[in-house]
């Protein structure tokens, strides 16, 4: 009885250890904190994000760290955010806020899943190209006019160094719980 109850306690100690080492070290668990991704994402929704060998790619949805922008929980600056890939290094990006598109290297972007046109023009300048510099990625919310993003002094284009990681699937609701487009 004492061999079987001893192989039990062993099996869930080495199970929490697993599930601890996965989601500190390879994946992290991340909450969406307001309503700048809808309807791709929702406030509060939790997601599982990972860095490791990681490459920005275009219209991945990432969580980045915005050192300029204000956290009214910690009430300092400095905030993790969730955004979508829109610029590369190297890129030129140009949004047309009259027509609410944006457009990469001179192509404008078909973009299915924001929820409204991009014509809120923050701190960018409308209708000129803007080169996206070495080390640094453009992001954009899906919900265009209530984010702040790369067109924001707040946030502005993102060192690389300062990306979080991809998201990889949505844990949170249960009802939603899979890969994130």
């Amino acid at each position: 009885f004492y061999m079987e109850f001893y192989d039990w306690i062993a099996f869930i100690f080495s199970a929490m250890l697993c599930f601890i080492f996965v989601f500190t070290v390879v994946v992290r668990p991340i909450n969406v904190d307001g309503d700048s991704m809808y309807p791709t994402l929702k406030h509060k929704d939790m997601l599982a994000v990972s860095d490791i060998g990681y490459e920005p790619q275009y219209e991945d949805i990432v969580v980045v760290y915005a050192p300029r922008l204000y956290n009214s929980i910690t009430k300092t600056y400095g905030k993790a955010v969730v955004k979508r890939v829109i610029g590369l290094p190297g890129d030129t990006i140009r949004i047309d806020f009259g027509k609410g598109v944006v457009y990469r290297n001179g192509v404008a972007l078909d973009e299915p899943y924001i929820n409204t046109l991009t014509n809120v023009q923050e701190n960018f300048p409308n209708n000129k190209e803007v080169k996206v510099p070495e080390n640094r990625l453009f992001v954009l919310g899906d919900n265009r006019n209530i984010s702040k993003d790369s067109r924001s002094y707040d946030i502005g284009m993102i060192d690389t160094r300062y990306v979080i990681g991809k998201t990889l699937f949505r844990v949170l609701p249960v009802t939603q719980f899979g890969p994130v487009r």
